[in-house]
């Protein structure tokens, strides 16, 4: 198959961390995370073949999510995505995989912020104001939130920073012409030295600090401190192929672990589970969690627990979802599972490496009976992957 000319000409493309593999043609990508996947997870797989599905449409400006870190280089404020291998970022004019008002708001805010002689943050030194740059928008709803991390929330040129950047998110639309709504406008603290760009500290300046996602019927808030799927089309890509390996959810009770604001839950509780506990440690999540159950109108079958997965007792049930971060369950994961016992465990996995691990730790007790990798990560190495586990 003829390689794609770096999908029509990426300007950035080979200086952005952003993609790998733009060059590469959508389906030679697909057969090779397949590969990949098998030769990682083959002494777990028992046969099982691992599925993977081409995309529903041509993966281009998919990314609903960006968190530009500043710099000071070449006498100039850059906002920008990490070169590979290093901490210089590429600004970046034009991209192939991210939301398009997300690439042109970015381009308009380092304007404002160069307008305003804001210093960036220089992790070596720990001096500076401006950390990074991060913008969202829901694919459901179009609406947009968005911030700035700073290294403190009163600084002279506030309120014109606050002004300028909420002009600047006026009028913006998607790559099909649809606008795009700003519902809030954050600046988020991080004083802490080091490299580390998100601070624990969201204050809204406009609007509110969190945006609503509309999924069909499901009402989903997100605050600016929460993760969220960042693919426009994640729902088609994993959470409805993860429901239909489940098959019929009427009547049982689910941990869903590592829960988030729901994503997972919400659509469980909807498909007729009796009760769903939401376990998450990150205290926004659990709040918005808390709202979409309650927007919803599950209160009378869920429960959020505040808690890092695996450090209190679980309850039993009848199926555990689990979608941990990159490092995967880890050895205090692995063991809450194994404690609590279900019969059956649905792993969505975002790195095959810490999803092997994660096999070889419940391999004693637990088969694989299906494996689905989901390409929520185009023209990238990455995948996540679905595995559902049944009690040996």
């Amino acid at each position: 198959m003829a390689r794609t000319d770096a999908l029509l000409h990426c300007p950035h493309f080979g200086r952005c961390g952003g993609c790998s593999h733009l060059d590469v043609p959508i389906g030679e990508q697909l057969a090779s995370k397949q590969r990949r996947a098998h030769e990682l997870l083959a002494p777990w797989l028992d046969g099982v073949e691992v599925v993977i599905a081409p995309p529903p449409h041509t993966p281009r400006h998919d990314r609903t999510s960006i968190l530009y870190p500043a710099r000071w280089q070449r006498g100039r404020f850059e906002l920008g995505i990490y070169r590979p291998g290093t901490h210089d970022v590429e600004p970046i004019g034009d991209c192939r995989i991210q939301h398009r008002a997300l690439t042109a708001l970015a381009v308009r805010a380092a304007d404002v912020m160069r307008a305003l002689h804001l210093p960036a943050y220089d992790e070596t030194t720990g001096r500076g104001l401006v950390r990074a740059f991060r913008a969202r928008v829901l694919p459901g709803s179009r609406e947009l939130l968005f911030g700035v991390v700073v290294t403190r929330l009163d600084f002279s040129e506030r309120e014109r920073l606050v002004r300028s950047l909420w002009d600047a998110a006026q009028d913006l639309r998607d790559d099909q012409g649809r606008p795009v709504t700003p519902a809030g406008l954050v600046l988020n603290e991080n004083a802490a030295p080091g490299n580390v760009l998100l601070g624990p500290r969201s204050e809204p300046v406009r609007g509110a600090v969190f945006h609503t996602d509309t999924v069909g019927a499901l009402r989903l808030r997100v605050s600016f401190g929460s993760f969220y799927q960042q693919n426009r089309h994640a729902d088609a890509i994993l959470f409805r192929p993860a429901l239909a390996l489940l098959g019929p959810v009427t009547g049982l009770r689910i941990v869903d672990g590592y829960g988030g604001v729901g994503a997972f839950g919400l659509r469980l509780l909807q498909g007729g589970a009796d009760h769903v506990t939401i376990v998450e440690s990150s205290a926004v999540a659990c709040d918005d969690a808390r709202a979409n159950v309650a927007q919803n109108g599950f209160s009378a079958r869920a429960e959020v627990r505040e808690q890092p997965f695996g450090s209190a007792p679980l309850p039993t049930g009848d199926l555990m979802v689990l979608d941990p971060p990159r490092a995967g369950l880890m050895e205090v994961g692995a063991a809450a599972v194994l404690a609590a016992a279900p019969p059956r465990v649905l792993l969505v996995s975002c790195a095959l490496e810490s999803l092997a691990r994660d096999l070889a730790a419940l391999a004693l007790h637990y088969r694989t009976a299906a494996v689905r990798l989901c390409d929520l990560f185009p023209h990238t190495e990455h995948v996540e992957a679905l595995t559902l586990l049944e009690r040996r």
